[in-house]
């Protein structure tokens, strides 16, 4: 017994002497909760999707010549989302977390209940968000190959995968609601949603208003496909009394200035895209006061002047995109890179930065419109005026943290005046035009929610209460892009078989296009 006593020692100093202190020979699961969230937004997705084309679509801005008629395409490197979750780390990380629970002692595993329920929460919405500009996707049998799963997941048709999110997002929910808090671990400050880092009993709260949210907003997709649906999933989720009741509900990720940094990762850089005319002109008319949190004066007037958006509008206004630099607005730098150094002698800043997933006011303008279309019993007036106020203490709050110099925060006489004063004010005559209308305003950081709304509603047009420039080449309307154009395995690829067999399914619905690369057919929820 010595002697093996002995041995035993020896072969415990010779692990402890060759254990690598570079290598992680366990990770809690919240790290890799950490790693999903820190991963969500990606600089390449933000350079491609979001300045060069979402933001132009959507007529937030234009590029520094005026919006090209060949910006309203999609050209390569478009659909950043499909790459992140599938080729990058969202979707493998997140699905880590439950595995990872499983593994943990019996007596652990109980303590990180809620942990796997909030990580369940998150990759619906990735794969939702996935699935929304390129349809069928794999989903069910995805990212479990390193636990047993198969390399060659099939893929999920969009209208069973949104059951399937409802479903995975409604047990979460409730998980959450009857778990005691007090036996959970809370990710705490591995949640970079809540800065300060939450209590397990309030993050379970917060999460448990981000599922039913994001049940609404995935239901609102099936407004022309299933409304019967879209109704009974509205009744069952406004039945529950946790839903998000203030701004600071917002689902959104918060980081420091050095995460979207302008100057080592010119990719986040808003240098050089310029306010939009018909944006600008309609918040200066209505007395908007999230537009000094959108634009910056021109420098030559110091007053607000946006670009045209129309292509057919470059050339009559070649002047003034030769002289854009200091005749007209751009964009509002620290509320897209907040180290942005503005030239006012203090260097860069040192503010927040934030990407959006769900606001408050989004949950707002949905509960108007379910109100207006008489689906519930809201008040689509409150619900509006809910929705205004909400977006512009979000904005305030978000120009403050990034720290926008110069910058005056908004008093609480202004948003009155705004909601009763101005053009703004609510007119049941006129009642989905102004919902559609300010919630695309509150859109300004997500332009790809824009684009949605967009094709669901048709708003923001031409003649809506916000008016849009047409897109016009030649005097030839321009259509513009519905979906993803989805790029084709190779034979070789072991999935390739089952992509072909989703494409095919995809094509017999009628609406989706020629063929894949087609970005002006749509998704299945994407009806005429």
């Amino acid at each position: 017994m010595a002697c093996l006593a002995i041995g035993a020692c020896k072969k415990s100093s010779f692990v402890d002497a060759n254990i690598n202190p570079n290598t992680l020979y366990s990770v809690d699961p919240a790290d890799q909760f950490l790693a999903a969230a820190a991963g969500s937004q990606d600089d390449f997705e933000f350079f491609y999707d979001v300045l060069r084309a979402e933001n132009l679509w959507m007529q937030y801005a234009t590029g520094a010549g005026g919006t090209q008629a060949g910006a309203l395409n999609i050209t390569g490197n478009f659909n950043g989302r499909y790459a992140k979750v599938f080729y990058g780390r969202t979707g493998t990380d997140l699905s880590d977390v439950p595995n990872m629970v499983s593994k943990l002692p019996a007596s652990e595993q109980p303590k990180r209940v809620n942990q796997v329920n909030i990580a369940a929460i998150f990759k619906a919405y990735y794969a939702f968000y996935v699935s929304d500009i390129n349809g069928d996707i794999p989903y069910s049998q995805a990212f479990q190959a390193r636990y047993g799963g198969t390399v060659t997941p099939k893929y999920d048709r969009q209208q069973a995968l949104f059951d399937t999110l409802d479903t995975q997002i409604k047990k979460a929910v409730a998980s959450l609601e009857s778990t005691d808090a007090s036996t959970q671990t809370a990710y705490g400050a591995k949640d970079p949603f809540f800065p300060a880092g939450l209590s397990a009993a309030d993050e379970a709260l917060a999460w448990t208003k981000i599922g039913n949210a994001l049940r609404l907003k995935i239901a609102m997709r099936l407004m022309k496909r299933d409304p019967n649906k879209l109704k009974s999933i509205a009744t069952e989720v406004l039945a529950d009394a946790k839903q998000m009741s203030d701004y600071t509900d917002s689902w959104v990720l918060y980081a420091g200035p050095s995460y979207a940094n302008s100057a080592n990762q010119g990719n986040w850089n808003p240098t050089g895209f310029l306010a939009s005319k018909p944006v600008v002109d309609f918040m200066k008319a209505t007395g908007d006061p999230r537009l000094q949190m959108y634009y910056r004066p021109a420098i030559k007037s110091g007053t607000y002047i946006g670009a045209p958006t129309n292509p057919d509008s470059i050339a009559p206004n070649a002047n003034l995109f030769q002289h854009s630099d200091s005749l007209l607005s751009q964009l509002q730098h620290r509320m897209f890179t907040p180290d942005y150094d503005e030239g006012d002698g203090a260097g860069g800043g040192s503010g927040q930065a934030f990407f959006p997933f769900l606001t408050y006011a989004e949950y707002c303008f949905i509960r108007a419109e379910l109100g207006a279309k008489s689906i519930t019993n809201d008040d689509p007036q409150a619900w509006y005026n809910k929705g205004v106020e909400a977006s512009i203490r979000f904005y305030d709050a978000r120009a403050q943290a990034a720290k926008v110099t110069g910058y005056t925060p908004v008093s609480d006489q202004k948003i009155s005046d705004y909601l009763t004063l101005s053009s703004a004010k609510f007119d049941a005559a006129k009642a989905l035009d102004q919902i559609y209308c300010q919630a695309y305003l509150d859109f300004f950081r997500q332009p790809s929610e824009a684009w949605a709304w967009w094709k669901r509603t048709g708003y923001p047009n031409t003649t809506s209460v916000l008016a849009w420039e047409p897109t016009t080449l030649n005097g030839a309307a321009l259509t513009l892009p519905r979906r993803a154009a989805l790029n084709i395995l190779t034979p070789a690829d072991l999935n390739y078989q089952n992509q072909q067999d989703a494409f095919a399914a995809m094509k017999s619905d009628g609406n989706w296009g020629d063929n894949p690369g087609d970005f002006k057919g749509r998704v299945w929820w994407d009806m005429p």
